[in-house]
């Protein structure tokens, strides 16, 4: 999200920051609305307001983030090959094949290792952890589809054939939510059976199944006679003076919070 690197820079002596985590993090708008109303700030109330609710706040938005609440993906690539930027493009293609060849071979073998239903870092610890709260609600049944759940809070309606509640974590996750997992032990069903493929470890091995292969030398390429003939030319581009930058440039919020953690004012 690119409003929380703006505030990042006064995480150690604003509580502001704090309050928006938890807005952005909030699956209902109810919820949403209390933490966002402490934001007591106006300049950081119209910036967050003006960079639109739809993009950084889950109650606001629109489709299924998945509880995946990034935007920029570039950014975490970069992170990534941060030494592998500087060499020539060839090599830096290479070293991006070996990274996904690293990655694909890597959790095609904790697929095949896992044994649980569900992927054991994502849907399946999650599932377990609300079995527990969810055994102490109690349930009671609206209609043949409808199950109001009280958790002594804000309580949750579940439709079970449309997997739905209005916790909206059932919605949004695509995981049963703990009120979702009260009505399936109530009628003693598989809360596993309602959690979305995406989840299950089966997707997760077929995701990783293909492999990925280095590229041969180019001593061994067979390259059609009317492409031999083709003369690719590099970009016409203007190369600036004096030393190549090896830093991207950062973003709005980012200087500030390189300083502060510096300990430069």
């Amino acid at each position: 999200m690119g409003c929380v690197e703006f505030f990042l820079g006064q995480a150690m002596r604003d509580p502001i920051l704090g309050y928006f985590v938890r807005a952005a993090k909030s699956y209902r708008l109810a919820e949403f609305n209390r933490h966002f109303s402490r934001i007591n700030n106006d300049r950081v109330r119209t910036y967050l307001l003006r960079a639109s609710v739809q993009k950084w706040s889950r109650a606001h938005f629109d489709g299924r983030r998945y509880n995946v609440m990034t935007t920029n993906i570039v950014e975490s690539i970069n992170s990534v090959l941060q030494f592998a930027r500087i060499l020539p493009v060839l090599h830096l293609i290479d070293e991006i094949t070996n990274l996904l060849v690293c990655w694909f071979r890597q959790r095609r073998e904790l697929a095949m290792k896992s044994h649980s239903t569900l992927c054991a870092d994502l849907g399946e610890i999650k599932l377990r952890k609300t079995l527990d709260a969810a055994s102490r609600m109690n349930v009671v049944k609206i209609n043949e589809v409808e199950y109001n759940v009280l958790d002594g809070d804000l309580n949750g309606l579940v439709h079970l054939q449309n997997r739905s509640c209005t916790c909206r974590k059932f919605d949004l996750e695509q995981l049963p939510c703990k009120h979702a997992i009260a009505v399936c032990q109530h009628l003693k069903l598989n809360p596993y059976s309602f959690a979305s493929s995406y989840y299950t470890r089966a997707t997760w091995a077929a995701v990783y199944a293909e492999s990925i292969y280095p590229v041969p030398p180019d001593g061994t390429w067979v390259i059609p006679e009317n492409l031999k003939k083709v003369k690719i030319l590099p970009p016409l581009c203007k190369v600036m003076p004096g030393r190549r930058k090896t830093q991207r440039i950062a973003s709005k919020g980012e200087e500030s919070r390189q300083k502060n953690a510096q300990g430069v004012v």
